[in-house]
């Protein structure tokens, strides 16, 4: 059974694909490796591996979805005073 070598140079690029938002399981696929192989790199070139895509991609989804809380509470405020504005009792008009 033979071993196939891989320089520095080509290590630090897959883990640098992984980095840019490919999974590593596709990076693997990509360069015919087994996934826990790029798992490996990432994790000695100090770098999480990405199963999720790229961590700009998830900062801006959280940014979104933290706009999405906050319209939704002012849309749930606006909702509660209507509530009290139109459950208060109607006080009889003096003809």
């Amino acid at each position: 059974m033979s071993y196939r070598k891989f320089d520095e140079e080509f290590k630090r690029n897959a883990v640098k694909l992984v980095e840019s938002g490919q999974t590593s399981a596709q990076v693997a696929r990509d360069l015919g490796l087994h996934v826990n192989q790029v798992y490996e790199w990432c994790k000695r070139f100090r770098t999480e591996p990405s199963t999720h895509g790229n961590a700009a991609h998830n900062q801006d989804e959280v940014t979104q979805l933290r706009k999405e809380l906050e319209r939704t509470k002012m849309e749930l405020d606006i909702l509660k005073k209507a509530v009290g504005i139109f459950s208060r009792p109607e006080v009889p008009r003096r003809p």
